[in-house]
């Protein structure tokens, strides 16, 4: 393991919440938190739970980014 490896992984300790969630879980609230994100409401007031999984996850993070673009860009398709 590189110290850098090492780093990651105390932030990552240090920022998890007691009652952080799985990928399971945030998974399956992730389209209605990208429907909070891409509305501009305060999607992390209301999910903090699931913002911070994707703070810490890559993989989850890389899924809410892909669903985030697909619905910004179906919203802007439907304006034409």
């Amino acid at each position: 393991m590189t110290q850098d490896h090492l780093v990651d992984l105390m932030h990552r300790l240090e920022t998890t919440l007691d009652n952080a969630y799985s990928c399971e879980e945030a998974f399956a609230l992730l389209d209605e938190y990208v429907e909070l994100v891409a509305n501009t409401e305060e999607a992390e007031r209301v999910m903090p739970l699931v913002k911070n999984h994707l703070d810490l996850c890559p993989d989850c993070r890389d899924e809410f980014e892909i669903l985030l673009h697909i619905l910004k860009t179906a919203d802007s398709n439907s304006d034409d």
